[in-house]
């Protein structure tokens, strides 16, 4: 018996998935008549029926079913890799995997990806969202979006920029409790903001920030609790842009800037890059520097 053939198989599969070899044939984007040729092959190489027929509908035999569930992972495999051995620097094609924090994936990313998929089309983008770092090597991950110094190791580290924070509340808090004037202020007004880690500098210098009235490391809650007037929160200003464009969030104490942090674009020490990581990582880096 000789070995079925990649075209058989995924004509086969598309076959049962769709349960018709019209579906079939309309997603292969192929005719229904060497779709059922391919199948019949297949069927004959194997020397089994895999389908049983009717004028109405397809089903699977449970040989045809045990078929279906051993080798569907194997073409989705295989055709990654096929995808990924095609991809050419005239016209980049493939996955590639991006990780990056929750914060930086919604206000710096998401918007760098769309106009990035309107120049690459061909190109499909993995986003994995973590607070921590993601081992890129485990994890199989291209690109890293990283606020910090990148760390030890042999990858391959671009610096984007700084990040800014500062202190933002509603008018409509404002206009109840008034603007701090000072950070001795900020004591007698509801305070939003994370604990700061050991060793990062506070609100000011030798002296720890005040108690806040609701403590969390995630800044899109503690925007979302500013934006509803329940205080003053400290806010990475790149998160804060669009609220503040919008009038849902004003700054205050502008005189005051939390240390800057540097954001970092990383990526894994493959040489050379794959067309399609190289791709995106220039467009990520162009977008972001520009921004």
């Amino acid at each position: 018996m000789t070995t079925p053939p990649f075209e058989a198989l995924s004509a086969f599969r598309a076959v049962a998935q769709a349960r018709s070899f019209t579906r079939a044939a309309e997603a292969l984007g192929t005719d229904k008549s060497r779709v059922s040729r391919m199948v019949r092959g297949l069927e004959a190489s194997l020397g089994m029926a895999l389908l049983v027929r009717s004028t109405r509908s397809v089903a699977l035999t449970a040989e045809g079913e045990a078929l279906f569930v051993k080798v569907s992972p194997l073409l989705a495999e295989l055709s990654s890799a096929l995808a990924a051995v095609s991809d050419h620097p005239e016209l980049p094609s493939g996955e590639v995997c991006v990780t990056t924090t929750p914060d930086l994936g919604r206000a710096l990313l998401a918007p760098a990806l769309a106009s990035f998929r309107q120049r690459y089309p061909s190109i499909r983008v993995r986003v994995v969202l973590a607070d921590e770092l993601v081992d890129l090597m485990a994890r199989g991950v291209d690109l890293a979006l990283r606020v910090g110094p990148p760390g030890a190791g042999s990858f391959i580290a671009k610096k984007v920029g700084e990040l800014e924070a500062g202190f933002f509340a509603a008018p409509s808090y404002l206009a109840r409790r008034g603007a701090p004037a000072s950070l001795d202020e900020l004591a007698g007004h509801e305070g939003l903001w994370p604990e700061p880690k050991k060793g990062q500098r506070a609100f000011s210098p030798g002296r720890a920030p005040p108690v806040p009235a609701v403590q969390c490391a995630d800044f899109s809650m503690l925007a979302e609790l500013a934006r509803l007037g329940g205080g003053v929160a400290v806010l990475p200003t790149f998160l804060a842009a669009r609220d503040v464009a919008a009038g849902a969030l004003v700054r205050v104490l502008p005189q005051v800037s939390m240390a800057n942090a540097p954001l970092y674009l990383v990526s894994r020490p493959v040489k050379p890059l794959p067309p399609r990581v190289r791709a995106l990582r220039e467009w990520l880096l162009t977008q972001l520097r520009s921004g």
